[in-house]
């Protein structure tokens, strides 16, 4: 009795076994080498964007700009978010600090769209654009001041703290 089960057991586990699909047996290659690794995703690199010394070369990529960004030393085409074009185009909706522009509506928040004041104690990077040119930069009018490469709004929060205070101090003499 006892090896007519022993008997069916095997069975079944072969049978099992036979219909178990090959992709599932266990994880173990057909070289023998189990396979322990997670699947990796698909990695996508940016190429990086075109080298330029001069705005008129940036005009084959669409919505793209020639500037220099904290990070990189040289300029480069770049989208309006300071991102390489892909396939030559640029998806970025706003432009950032040094971009080309025609409105102050195109550029991002702090910036307005304007031409340089390009002197000769100018940094380098501005010397891409021509004179005449109008470009998103820092909107000084409203506090903000071009620094690190961005528009800092120091002079906003120091004259908001400022005011905090005084009218704490006001309404504490009134209370």
């Amino acid at each position: 009795m006892f090896p007519s089960k022993l008997f069916a057991v095997m069975a079944v586990l072969t049978v099992g076994w036979l219909r178990m699909p090959a992709t599932d047996a266990f994880g173990i290659s057909s070289f023998g080498k189990a396979n322990t690794e997670p699947p990796r995703p698909a990695t996508t690199t940016a190429s990086p964007a075109r080298s330029c010394s001069h705005q008129s070369e940036c005009a084959g990529i669409s919505g793209s700009s020639c500037v220099r960004t904290p990070y990189d030393s040289a300029t480069r085409c770049l989208c309006g978010d300071n991102s390489p074009p892909v396939n030559g185009q640029c998806e970025a909706q706003t432009k950032s600090l040094y971009h080309v522009c025609a409105t102050s509506d195109e550029c991002g928040d702090e910036l307005i769209c304007g031409v340089p004041n390009i002197t000769s104690t100018a940094p380098a990077h501005l010397y891409v654009h021509s004179p005449q040119e109008k470009i998103c930069l820092c909107d000084t009018d409203s506090g903000f001041k071009e620094k690190d490469h961005a528009c800092s709004d120091a002079d906003i929060l120091r004259t908001s703290l400022f005011a905090i205070i005084i009218f704490s101090c006001l309404r504490k003499l009134f209370q």
